[in-house]
């Protein structure tokens, strides 16, 4: 049976139904729930909270500007929520290719998650992810909403588990051509991931490397914003790098 948001088990895409916590966003534009706003315990807490904005004036080419969030871009907002939370619990494997001129190899970045955060059913006020609060900017026409999830002990567990020691943590800011709401959201948060990756490795590895390979979990709820027709995303991530492949040697 599929959860209140309709989300996927751990490893599976799943289908995504949010129509119930679509309800919940809209009632909530006109009521904001009574909350205390306390800071994001990272890695000690079985809850992880934070700010998901999302402009519902037209910003791609041959988009028609609507005045109130409609449904496709709220669930756009609810799909970004579960892939940020998922990357906050679950997180991502990557692999890395440098563009080298000298020998002909362009770019490539494959960033692949690792799982999915999961849904309840029944009883809205015991639901994992919840809404708890939104702001309409009508003068810069973006919707923002406070998320919350709690997760479950097995998920506690598996964040709890990078906080150790041995992992790096490492920062980036990506950026995406807004050609679409989400896609070109997504896209800049893995070109984050690409210079976390970039800025930890830089000081390391002197000669370019044919491939790195490793997992990155997102830290906290990374921060975007749009400037000349491009998303930016600033993450922060715990990194384990799992393999750095050199060029062989003539």
């Amino acid at each position: 049976m599929e959860g209140l948001l309709g989300l996927g088990g751990e490893g599976e895409k799943g289908s995504f139904a949010p129509s119930l916590l679509r309800v919940e966003l809209l009632t909530s534009l006109f009521l904001i729930l009574a909350s205390q706003l306390f800071a994001q315990a990272e890695f000690t807490d079985n809850l992880l909270q934070g700010e998901l904005w999302m402009p519902f004036q037209a910003v791609v080419p041959g988009e028609l500007e609507k005045h109130v969030p409609d449904p496709q871009k709220l669930d756009a907002l609810l799909e970004e929520m579960q892939t940020v939370f998922s990357g906050m619990v679950y997180g991502w494997s990557f692999a890395y290719r440098p563009v080298d001129k000298d020998r002909g190899v362009v770019e490539a970045l494959d960033v692949v998650p690792l799982g999915r955060i999961k849904g309840t059913t029944g009883d809205p006020n015991t639901a994992r992810a919840v809404a708890v609060s939104t702001r309409l900017d009508e003068d810069n026409g973006t919707l923002t909403v406070l998320f919350r999830y709690f997760m479950p002990p097995f998920e506690t567990a598996r964040r709890q588990a990078w906080a150790a020691t041995d992992f790096d943590q490492a920062a980036g800011t990506g950026k995406a051509r807004a050609t679409d709401r989400l896609e070109s959201r997504l896209e800049a948060l893995h070109q984050a991931v690409k210079e976390a990756v970039r800025n930890l490795l830089r000081p390391r590895i002197y000669n370019r490397p044919e491939e790195i390979k490793g997992e990155a979990l997102l830290r906290e709820v990374p921060r975007y914003y749009l400037q000349a027709g491009q998303y930016f995303c600033s993450a922060k991530f715990q990194m384990r790098i799992i393999s750095v492949r050199p060029y062989p040697l003539y």
